[in-house]
């Protein structure tokens, strides 16, 4: 399976590129396209970060066949991505995309298995809403782009949603309550912001209608 190394190749095969000013990923062929400083453009099924950074997060929802080795447990982070793309290989999927953001712990071991989705098991594109959302943050309303889907969940028969949205949010949306209004269209939703991705963009979370039509 055909691989980009950004950063130091170390453990992981494929091409390897010193740093990336630009990365795209193609629902439609699965694939990565990532841009060099120089201009250059490679194309892959996976991209493997190894540049330290100070955000842990190896893996993250919105990102799929993206791994990351930033630190500072470089070793422990290498061998889980080493499992995560033998088992993206052995399955013979495409696609393998992290349930939620990963960080590794020496006291927590993660099965790599339940925390990807491989495939058949991601959302289709027809149950994922992918467009402009506005986001009300206290009296400011931004626009932005959001990825946004849900499921009815049998525990609570409640309908639980969340995604990913980008654009120009403030800095401080983790401070505070975290709460803000997702508006598509007429319909609107309250959500809660959860974390902030390694790529600026925030994940949000709602239970109840969603801001995005079901049907």
């Amino acid at each position: 399976m055909s691989r980009i190394v950004i950063g130091a190749a170390g453990a992981f095969s494929g091409t390897v590129v010193a740093a990336a000013d630009d990365l795209a990923f193609d629902s439609a062929t699965e694939m990565w396209t990532v841009r060099t400083p120089d201009g250059r453009e490679v194309t892959a099924r996976t991209v493997i970060d190894t540049r330290s950074s100070p955000d842990s997060t190896v893996a993250a929802h919105g990102r799929p066949n993206y791994f990351r080795t930033p630190g500072p447990d470089v070793a422990r982070q290498t061998r889980f991505v080493a499992r995560c793309l033998d088992l993206l290989d052995r399955s013979g999927s495409t696609r393998m995309e992290a349930k939620s953001r990963i960080r590794l712990s020496r006291w927590r071991p993660r099965s790599v298995a339940s925390s990807f989705y491989l495939n058949r098991s991601v959302p289709s594109d027809e149950d994922v809403y992918d467009g402009p959302v506005r986001v009300t943050v206290a009296d400011r309303e931004i626009a932005a782009r959001g990825r946004l889907s849900g499921h009815l969940a049998a525990i609570d028969g409640h309908f639980h949603w969340r995604g990913i949205v980008s654009g120009d949010l403030p800095a401080d949306l983790l401070s505070g309550t975290r709460e803000v209004t997702v508006t598509i269209g007429p319909r609107r939703a309250q959500a809660r912001v959860v974390e902030r991705t390694p790529w600026g963009s925030y994940t949000v979370a709602g239970a109840g209608e969603p801001p995005f039509p079901l049907d």
